[in-house]
């Protein structure tokens, strides 16, 4: 169980996000995640990773125009 002061903390330096995927659509994002899975990574680490790529990308997009 957690004490109050760790709920406090967590609420004050935490968000959480979740979302589906659709297999119709999204097989490449899952099978991507289920690889990192079964590798021994981190799904919620390659997730950061790859919206950081895409905002180092897109940031030096905008310094390219």
């Amino acid at each position: 169980m957690r004490t109050e002061a760790e709920k406090k903390w967590d609420k004050e330096n935490k968000v959480f996000y979740g979302m589906y995927l659709m297999k119709s659509n999204d097989m490449d994002i899952i099978d991507y995640l289920n690889t990192t899975k079964e590798n021994g990574g981190s799904i919620q680490g390659a997730i950061k990773e790859a919206i950081r790529f895409f905002l180092a990308y897109k940031d030096n997009q905008k310094n390219i125009q």
